[in-house]
């Protein structure tokens, strides 16, 4: 590159130097000069002939010698600007341009609309306007706030590239800080002192060696949030008559921003009007708000704020209910079921309970229940393939269910169960157990077991497992909890450990797949895997589908949506069971606080070196000796003599 003296510019290294090799066309041009036949044959008349040598032979013209030498400077020169032109040449200007850094927030709240644009279309527009006002080789150094903080692009110097990159950026549906953002700004800052950092976002910010560029106003926002609900049973008179309906209580909150103002809002249980009202709302202040109807179950309710405002995403508030699913339904195979089925009512758990004898199950093998228990004389030849398996004495081995019986309804005069060590989910079992001489539960005769790998013992009698769990080892692993004895043959009725002991049974028997069915974008939604779950999979309101990990007991997926999620899982008999989530907006993107967005150091002014591209000067000399060699041409070919 070459540099003028005394001069902050310079012309910088040709961008393609191999278009320098047209210069060779500038000797071949003088070679055709030289060997070329410098006259030509025209058609005159004679007597023009005379009359022009007369004047010949008074005076010559000088200029008519040097028209095809200048024909050939225009060329030559042609070829030199065309050559220059093809390698992009520009001229460097010294400390002409800058290196930038935009942190681009691109959280829930960025999705509010500003008089019919979003603020995060507007955000980009700012960056995009930066970026075409800087001085040609500046850089570029684009950090996005999204799902989470990523690094789109570095020290960039390609204008085109860097806005092509900011305009595939979408805002997202979480809340968001910018603590990696301004840490990773941080690293540029004390890598370079001059770098010009950018903050633009909606939200307030005390700023140090950051320009922040706010692109929200004062649009008035209303949002709906901490909503709860309550079904009430209903109560009867003696004769049997309604004293007061079931009902279902919904509560929440609701709040206005920027605005005083009656917030219409309306309820729908299961997809239906149900009733309406107004709330008072306060600016910045949040409001409460209560509604009851006469309902005795719902499998989804939705309460919502009709006024429009610059974001819908969070006037919505949506709750599914999740009993039908989680299948609450259990069966008792017994002679004598009165002490089982009144233990499972006592608890409240189950919604049906189901009675058959041994007979009636057999000849008709139900499915579809939660739970199956099987009491004693009441073993079944074939197992259920779905839903938890509790056997009490179970006195044949069945094929499948991993245990095998070795000595059956062995007499003892009385033995105390020792609890085991118990690791994993199976430590539920004893949790709250009483392990105290005081508390021991006691059997007069059981029944000896060997039992496969996959089964942990909850307690010993004799050191042979009383008490033990696992799964079955066919197709489906439905998971077993079996007793080695007759409950009639011990002191479990009537020990306070029996408490705690069904409780815990009943808990690991219904796991929840999810425990609730409302969630805040940008959490962990937290799932338990189903003893004969074949793959789960989680459809976004968007309509993307994501397979679960289904390896453990139990896993967790980030929700990133606001609406609501479906999630399908797939039983290894062929079934499916679909749980409906809503995720909410978060609440704490409204909020506006004052946080600090801030880069320690001094910074400094040492720019980098911008440039100046020669393309357009290049484009005219061409043209203008373009048709300069056209005149020159048109005079020697029409000029008379």
């Amino acid at each position: 590159s070459a540099c003028l003296v005394g001069s902050e510019m310079c012309i910088r290294d040709s961008l393609y130097p191999l278009g320098l090799l047209g210069l060779i066309g500038i000797p071949i041009l003088i070679i055709i000069y030289i060997i070329k036949n410098k006259y030509t044959e025209q058609t005159i008349a004679s007597t023009y002939i005379w009359k022009l040598s007369e004047r010949f032979l008074k005076r010559k013209k000088p200029i008519s010698k040097l028209r095809g030498l200048i024909s050939l400077i225009l060329q030559c020169l042609i070829v030199l600007f065309l050559s220059f032109l093809i390698s992009s040449p520009s001229l460097i200007i010294k400390g002409g341009a800058s290196d930038y850094c935009f942190i681009v927030d691109g959280s829930a709240s960025m999705n509010k609309k500003e008089n019919g644009n979003t603020r995060f279309n507007l955000a980009k527009d700012e960056v995009e306007k930066l970026i075409s006002e800087s001085k040609n080789g500046s850089s570029y150094t684009i950090i996005f706030i999204g799902n989470d903080t990523q690094i789109l692009c570095e020290g960039l110097e390609n204008k085109k590239k860097a806005i092509e990159i900011l305009s595939e950026l979408k805002a997202t549906n979480i809340a968001s800080d910018t603590v990696d953002a301004i840490s990773y700004a941080q690293a540029y800052f004390n890598d370079n002192a001059s770098i010009k950092t950018y903050l633009i976002s909606d939200k307030a910010y005390t700023t140090k060696n950051v320009e922040l560029v706010n692109v929200a106003s004062t649009d008035v926002n209303y949002s709906i949030f901490n909503c709860n609900y309550k079904l009430h049973a209903a109560t009867y008179n003696e004769d049997g008559t309604v004293n007061t309906p079931a009902k279902l209580q919904i509560t929440g909150e609701v709040m206005a921003y920027n605005d005083n103002t009656d917030l219409n809002l309306e309820l729908k249980v299961n997809d239906s009007a149900a009733a309406t009202q107004s709330v008072r709302a306060f600016d910045n202040n949040a409001s409460s708000f209560t509604f009851e109807v006469e309902r005795e179950s719902f499998n989804s309710l939705e309460v919502s704020i009709l006024n429009e405002d610059n974001l819908d995403l969070d006037n919505h508030y949506i709750v599914y209910d999740l009993v039908s699913e989680h299948n609450y339904k259990a069966l008792i195979v017994s002679e004598n079921p009165f002490y089982i089925a009144a233990t499972l009512e006592a608890y409240g758990k189950i919604d049906t309970i189901d009675v058959k004898n041994y007979e009636e199950y057999e000849l008709d093998t139900p499915t579809g229940y939660g739970l199956y228990i099987f009491d004693s004389n009441c073993t079944p030849d074939v197992l259920p393939t779905d839903g938890t398996i509790w056997m009490f004495n179970p006195t044949k081995s069945i094929s499948g269910s991993g245990f095998a019986v070795l000595n059956a309804n062995k007499e003892i005069s009385s033995a105390t169960l020792e609890r085991s060590n118990v690791y994993g989910e199976e430590k539920n079992l004893v949790e709250g157990y009483i392990d105290s001489e005081n508390y021991k539960l006691v059997v007069k005769r059981y029944t000896e077991y060997s039992i496969s790998r996959n089964f942990q013992t909850l307690f010993t009698c004799d050191g042979k497992p009383a008490i033990f769990t696992g799964t079955t080892t066919g197709k489906s692993k439905n998971r077993e909890i079996v007793f080695s004895f007759d409950l009639h043959y011990s002191n479990l009725a009537m020990s306070v450990n029996a408490l705690r002991l069904f409780s815990n049974m009943l808990d690991f028997s219904f796991p929840t797949v999810i425990s609730s069915s409302n969630i805040i974008s940008g959490d962990e939604l937290s799932y338990s895997v189903l003893p004969q779950t074949k793959n789960m999979r989680l459809i976004a309101p968007s309509g993307t589908s994501s397979y679960l990990d289904c390896s453990g007991s139990a896993g967790t997926v980030k929700i990133t949506e606001v609406g609501t999620y479906e999630l399908v899982v797939s039983l290894e008999n062929g079934t499916e069971k679909k749980f409906s989530i809503y995720s909410n907006y978060p609440e704490d993107e409204n909020k506006n606080d004052v946080t600090v967005a801030s880069i320690e150091g001094v910074s400094e002014n040492n720019n980098r070196n911008g440039s100046f591209s020669l393309m357009i000067i290049l484009y005219i000399c061409v043209a203008l000796f373009f048709v300069a060699d056209w005149m020159v041409y048109c005079y020697e070919q029409h000029q008379l003599y």
